[in-house]
């Protein structure tokens, strides 16, 4: 235990704490201890923006990404030592292996849009503390559909083939994302209204560790319910997947699930300890709906007749309710939607079986892998238009709006 820790102890906000270690033994301690802890490498190399500034830095580190730390022109020793981590590949890796198996899961395009906005973003937002900073960089109220399309982005980039090679654009795009919420750290905790004993540390290891459970476990759960199912060897990419990627993310190697089993377990600590829901918490389900869900639901439904669009708010409460459970929904003010709940509850193992069929049938794969690829690139491009947005990650956004750490303004 680390002098933080022991002179703090737990966040005040943690909930059933002693339930939580009856029923985890050392990893609760484990889990609890990362509620302190930050990314020592990331945050090292974020201290010396002071001195380095910070466009100059934010280029050194794509130089580093994409020619490798000795092609950057006065590296700083923070930044050869995030790279000596990045540079080193896990004996447990195997990209060949994780993209071969995964390589037609992009005929499952139209459904992975579903689950990430109403599955994956709402679910970390039965958090309060884990969704602090966002309410403190007022980065997703201002901008729901901005941030959506920013996160498929690097979901796109690190799910395709090859994407998580070394210089390939998913692994730069992931240590940038890395680098960002070092940043945001950086600005949160000399923020005075940053309530450390409340909250512990800004996108603590903790938490950090969660959002892979929001980009793994729960889309396979959540394709599952609405007829997408996995092939059994596209689900243990994912995991293998995640796994690498969350060690890129500088998630510490005693938080970092191998498998669905240690997934499960790190889904289980956190529901059962997370800080209660707030009224942020309800403000963000209620934007990314209202701003980015709802909207694009009206789209897909026919225009005539007009009541058809009516449709759109229960559809989407409904898949809500369906992915994250009445006990979560409710708590985060999302509307109830019993018929709605009970029609996807009802469809989709229909889908299911049908799209089972078509997987046990090898030569449709690639066929519906290209449709799924053309759908979300007539998507990419009809949402960067219909929101504005023309870049990648937040640190590339343009000024304008309110200030945020990763633009260094």
């Amino acid at each position: 235990m680390g002098a933080e820790t022991a002179s703090t102890g737990l966040p005040t906000t943690v909930r059933h704490a002693d339930e939580a270690r009856r029923r985890f033994g050392d990893f609760a301690t484990t889990y609890f201890e990362a509620m302190w802890h930050g990314d020592p490498l990331a945050d090292a190399f974020v201290a010396d923006f002071g001195e380095l500034g910070h466009g100059p830095a934010m280029r050194m580190l794509k130089t580093a990404c994409r020619h490798g730390v000795a092609a950057v022109d006065g590296a700083p020793a923070s930044l050869r030592a995030l790279f000596a981590e990045l540079d080193e590949v896990p004996d447990w890796l195997d990209l060949d292996r994780i993209d071969r198996d995964s390589a037609h899961i992009g005929r499952y395009t139209r459904q992975s849009g579903i689950v990430l906005g109403a599955a994956s973003l709402v679910s970390g937002y039965a958090n309060s503390a884990a969704s602090r900073p966002l309410e403190m960089t007022g980065r997703y109220i201002e901008s729901a559909g901005a941030r959506t399309i920013e996160v498929g982005s690097w979901l796109v980039e690190v799910s395709r083939g090859g994407g998580l090679q070394r210089h390939a654009s998913g692994f730069e795009l992931t240590v940038r994302v890395r680098v960002i919420h070092a940043l945001v750290r950086r600005a949160l905790r000399d923020d005075p209204a940053w309530d450390l004993r409340a909250w512990g540390v800004p996108i603590c290891q903790a938490f950090l560790a969660y959002t892979l459970i929001e980009f793994c476990l729960i889309p396979v759960r959540g394709m599952r319910a609405i007829g997408a199912p996995y092939l059994p060897g596209e689900e243990d990419a994912a995991y293998a997947r995640w796994r690498y990627l969350g060690h890129l993310l500088g998630i510490d190697a005693a938080l970092l699930p191998r498998d669905r089993e240690e997934q499960e377990r790190l889904e289980e600590i956190y529901l059962l300890t997370r800080p209660p829901v707030d009224a942020y918490c309800r403000d963000l389900v209620g934007s990314i709906n209202s701003e980015f869900l709802i909207p694009e639901i009206e789209a897909l439904l026919p225009s005539r007749p007009a009541r058809l669009r009516r449709l759109a708010p229960p559809v989407v409460h409904g898949l809500e309710r369906v992915f994250l459970g009445d006990e979560i929904a409710d708590e985060l003010g999302i509307a109830p939607a019993p018929r709605t709940t009970r029609l996807i509850e009802r469809v989709g193992p229909v889908l299911a079986k049908v799209n089972a069929a078509l997987d046990r049938q090898a030569w449709t794969l690639e066929p519906r892998r290209r449709l799924g690829e053309r759908y979300r690139l007539q998507q990419d491009e009809r949402l960067r238009n219909r929101y504005s947005v023309r870049h990648d990650l937040v640190d590339e956004s343009p000024a304008g709006g309110r200030p945020h750490p990763a633009r260094g303004a």
